[in-house]
């Protein structure tokens, strides 16, 4: 269903990307850069067993691409060492809205979506873009 179909606010997993790739606090930071390279995508959710307990971005990362530091290897950096505690976490029904407005409050690119407690998807800022141009778009080529 297009975000355009809607004709009340749609939940957060209207857009969301549903089954993100994660990674657990004990995986190396290697695994990280695989997931992103590979998929081409900015976000992991860090989980410890079956709890989400962080995130990292691809802007945790730009720290390894300093060239004036000798770095480990990544390898043997543990993903805890440097995911972000306490991400922000949503619910499947989580208004759309209330989830970019605090987006917007808090300065993140991505919020990650449960159901019931276990990861569902993640929503990004790529995610909330692409549904803007699709809503602008279905509302003013209407009218042209």
């Amino acid at each position: 269903m297009k975000i355009s179909d809607y004709e009340q606010m749609p939940t957060v997993e209207a857009i969301m990307q549903p089954s993100p790739y994660f990674a657990q606090t004990s995986d190396p930071v290697s695994k990280i850069l695989d997931l992103m390279g590979k998929h081409k995508i900015r976000h992991i959710p860090i989980k410890q067993g079956e709890q989400i307990v962080g995130i990292i971005s691809e802007r945790d990362l730009r720290w390894m691409e300093t060239p004036a530091m000798i770095l480990p290897d990544p390898e043997e950096i543990p993903v805890h060492h440097i995911q972000v505690n306490q991400p922000y976490i949503v619910e499947t029904d989580t208004p759309l809205n209330t989830v970019i407005a605090e987006m917007s409050k808090r300065k993140i690119g991505s919020a990650i979506v449960v159901k019931s407690g276990k990861l569902s998807g993640i929503v990004t800022t790529t995610d909330i873009c692409n549904a803007l141009v699709e809503l602008l778009e279905s509302q003013f080529q209407k009218k042209n």
